[in-house]
């Protein structure tokens, strides 16, 4: 396996929508999620692994829904290429939400 590459997006689409096409495309394109990091509302950092040759279809996809992804030149690869190669994508969201608060219980100690 080769080095975890890593992929940046910025999208004003629904991070609930935006993070089920991401989980969908990469389980139809033979991958897998490894990782998943919301902070907040703002951003999310998906940590995924997919065949070298299905990271075009992947950005196809998510750039054709509204996700802009721009794959760098070492997974611009040929399609039948079947290695896994491991990546980091970091979706930030744009709107005009307030910061996403969780309140956390007090625990007794």
């Amino acid at each position: 396996m080769r080095r975890l590459v890593q992929i940046q997006s910025i999208t004003r689409r629904n991070r609930h929508e935006v993070n089920r096409l991401i989980f969908d495309t990469v389980a139809g394109l033979g991958g897998w999620i490894d990782d998943v990091q919301m902070y907040s509302n703002i951003m999310s950092t998906i940590r995924l692994t997919l065949p070298r040759g299905r990271f075009a279809d992947l950005a196809g996809t998510l750039s054709g829904n509204g996700v802009p992804v721009d794959l760098p030149a070492s997974l611009k690869t040929d399609p039948a290429e079947t290695s896994e190669q491991s990546a980091s994508l970091q979706i930030t969201f744009v709107h005009n939400e307030p910061d996403l608060r969780r309140e956390i219980p007090a625990v007794p100690g």
